[in-house]
C-alpha cells in the first residue's frame, strides 16, 4: 500500500531526521509497501523522497506564535501538500493508504488536517515529539508564562482539528510519542479534543540497534558532545570541560578516551575550532574527534563505548523537551547490556526520562556555568568511578528495545491483518 511519511521540517542532512526517515523508509519498503518521504525542497534528491514543502519547517516561532500566524502558515503548507497530490492524480497514481508524521509542529498538524479532510479513508499515524508549550527557543517577551500558554491554545487547536478531519472523512487515527512525559502534557489537551490517550511507543531514533558489547582490553570513551552545534545543547560545556583537562598536567589526567562529534550545519567559530585542534595536538589518541558525517551504526558501536555522556542541555530550554541524543546513548547501552550515565543539568526533562529508563544521572549545580569546566569535569570523574551493573528498568525495554519501525507496521497489521 501507499505510505505517505509526512516531514516538512525535513531540510538538512544533519540531525534526526536524516536517520529517522531513513529507517522507516528501509523497514516498510522491505515489508511490501510503496513508501514516500514529503520533505523540503532543500534536499538533494534521492530514492523514496520527494520534495514537496518550502520554507515550511522550522521557522522562525514569532510566525507561528499566534493562532492566526500558525492558520497562515498551515494554509500555504496545505496548498503545498495539494499540489502534490493533484500531480499525482494527473498521473494516475492513488491516493495513499497511510499518511505517518512524526515531529509536527503545531501549525504543520493543523495543515496535514486540512489536508486530510477530503482524503480517502486512510490509516493516520501521528507521534508526538514536542510539549505543548513548545516554542524552539523562539519567543521572547516580559511574560513567558502567557507566550507558552499561548503556545499550548495552538496546540490544542491542532488536536481538535485532526480529530474533526478523521471524523469527517472516516480515517483511522493512532497518536503516541517515544515519552511518557510528553504524553502526559498532552492528556489534557487530547482529553479536550475527544481523543484517546497517546500510546507510548518505541524511542523514533536508536531504538532496536545492535551493537557489539566493548573488549575488556579497549579503554573507556566518556561522550562529550555528538551533534550540531544550536543553542543550549551543551556544546560550551563540553568545550570547557575539554579546555580544563588540557590544563591538567599530563599526569592528573583521567585515563580514558574522549569523544567529541563535531558535525554541525552552524559554523563553529574559529576559537572553538583551534581548541578542538590543540585538543587533538595535545592528547593524541585520547581524543577521537570526529568533525564528519557519521553512520547511524558507527554512532552505536561508540556510544556503546561510554559509560558516562556529558548532556549539558538547558534545563529551561529542554524543561519538557526530548533529544534524540539521549535516546540514542540509551540504546546503544541497552543493546550492549551496560550501564549508562550521564552528567549534566537537573531538573528538567532529560533526567526524569533518563531515570524512568533507569539510566543513572549526576547533576551538576546549577551553580556551575558554561564555562566552568572544572566542574563538568569534576562530575564526569565522579560519575566514572560510580560505574554499577546495569539497572535498567522495564520501560527501557519498551522504549529502546525494539525499532520505532517495528512498532508503525505493527500499527498497520492491526488495522489490515
Amino acid at each position: 500500500m501507499r505510505v505517505v511519511i509526512v516531514d516538512p521540517s525535513y531540510a538538512s542532512p544533519v540531525g534526526h531526521h536524516q536517520e529517522l526517515n531513513g529507517a522507516l523508509l528501509a523497514a516498510l519498503t522491505a515489508a511490501g509497501h510503496s513508501v514516500e518521504i514529503w520533505a523540503d525542497e532543500a534536499l538533494a534528491e534521492a530514492p523514496g523522497l520527494r520534495r514537496v514543502s518550502c520554507g515550511s519547517g522550522y521557522v522562525d516561532p514569532r510566525h507561528w506564535a499566534d493562532l492566526a500566524g500558525s492558520l497562515h502558515l498551515a494554509a500555504r503548507l496545505r496548498r503545498q501538500f495539494e499540489a502534490t497530490l493533484a500531480t499525482d492524480a494527473a498521473a494516475g497514481i492513488p491516493e495513499p493508504a497511510v499518511w505517518l508524521a512524526h515531529g509536527l509542529l503545531p501549525f504543520q498538524q493543523i495543515a496535514l488536517a486540512q489536508l486530510l479532510q477530503y482524503q480517502p479513508p486512510a490509516r493516520v499515524l501521528v507521534s508526538l515529539m514536542f510539549a505543548p508549550g513548545e516554542t524552539l527557543s523562539g519567543m521572547a517577551g516580559p511574560d513567558p508564562t502567557r507566550l507558552r500558554q499561548q503556545a499550548g491554545t495552538i496546540s490544542r487547536t491542532a488536536h481538535q482539528a485532526l480529530v474533526q478531519a478523521c471524523h469527517q472523512a472516516g480515517h483511522q487515527l493512532v497518536l503516541g510519542s517515544s515519552s511518557a512525559t510528553t504524553l502526559a502534557l498532552h492528556a489534557p489537551l487530547l482529553e479536550a479534543a475527544a481523543l484517546p490517550a497517546g500510546q507510548l511507543h518505541p524511542a523514533v531514533v536508536g531504538a532496536g540497534c545492535q551493537v557489539r558489547p566493548p573488549a575488556a582490553a579497549d579503554s573507556p570513551l566518556v561522550l562529550l558532545h555528538w551533534g550540531d552545534r544550536k543553542p543550549d545543547k551543551g556544546w560550551q560545556e563540553a568545550l570547557a570541560a575539554l579546555r580544563a583537562l588540557l590544563v591538567r598536567d599530563p599526569v592528573q589526567r583521567p585515563p580514558w578516551r574522549w569523544l567529541f562529534h563535531s558535525y554541525s550545519l552552524q559554523p563553529w567559530a574559529p576559537q572553538e575550532r583551534e581548541l578542538l585542534h590543540q585538543a587533538s595536538q595535545q592528547l593524541g589518541d585520547a581524543l577521537l574527534w570526529l568533525d564528519g558525517p557519521v553512520t547511524s551504526a558507527e554512532m552505536q558501536q561508540l556510544l556503546a563505548q561510554c559509560p558516562v555522556a556529558l548532556l549539558a542541555y538547558s534545563p529551561s530550554t529542554y524543561a519538557e523537551r526530548s533529544s534524540g541524543v539521549l535516546w540514542c546513548y540509551g540504546a546503544a547501552r541497552h543493546a550492549a547490556g551496560l550501564p549508562a550515565q550521564a552528567v549534566g543539568y537537573g531538573g528538567h526533562w532529560l533526567q526524569s526520562e533518563a531515570e524512568s529508563l533507569g539510566m543513572g544521572w549526576r547533576a551538576v549545580s546549577m551553580v556551575a556555568n558554561s564555562r566552568d569546566g572544572e566542574s563538568w569535569l569534576g562530575g564526569i570523574e565522579q560519575a566514572m568511578t560510580a560505574i554499577a551493573e546495569p539497572v535498567w528498568l522495564p520501560a527501557a525495554d519498551q522504549a529502546l528495545g525494539r525499532p520505532f519501525a517495528a512498532w508503525v507496521l505493527e500499527q498497520l497489521q492491526l488495522a489490515w491483518g
